[in-house]
């Protein structure tokens, strides 16, 4: 099965932020759909057993002194979300049911320190899950 990644999902924060849920989601948090992909501060987390839409799957640190520009980040959060996928999961990317998205820097967040890209993953039809998807292999 061939599948495209999911739209890039680029976060714009904002220094006033900084204690907003974005910031302190860890691998293995669930969470629901923010309301707008555009620019996320905070998503409505969730315990894993109950329904939700998505589950970090990996945080990656970016190195780069100077914000790369837009492109070159979403190239290597996808890279980097692709590759921590079939450890998370237990199956290869192509594979799954599941398809993975990013929360990436923009350059705005990036002047104020943040280097880094939540990658996670979320049901392919849409539906929510139930439970982890930490080693179900689907």
């Amino acid at each position: 099965m061939l599948k495209r990644i999911a739209p890039v999902f680029i976060v714009a924060l904002v220094l006033a932020s900084c204690g907003g849920s974005i910031l302190t989601l860890e691998v293995g948090t669930c969470f629901d759909d923010p309301e707008s992909f555009a620019e996320v501060e905070d998503v409505p987390v969730v315990a894993c057993a109950d329904p939700h839409d998505n589950e970090v799957i990996a945080l990656l640190t970016l190195s780069e002194p100077a914000f790369p520009g837009e492109d070159v980040v979403n190239a290597r959060a996808g890279e980097g979300c692709v590759a921590a996928f079939d450890p998370y999961i237990g199956i290869a990317y192509a594979e799954s049911v599941y398809e993975v998205g990013w929360f990436a820097p923009s350059a705005d967040s990036w002047a104020i320190g943040d280097r880094e890209v939540i990658c996670f993953a979320f049901d392919l039809t849409g539906a929510e899950t139930v439970g982890s998807i930490s080693g179900v292999g689907r």
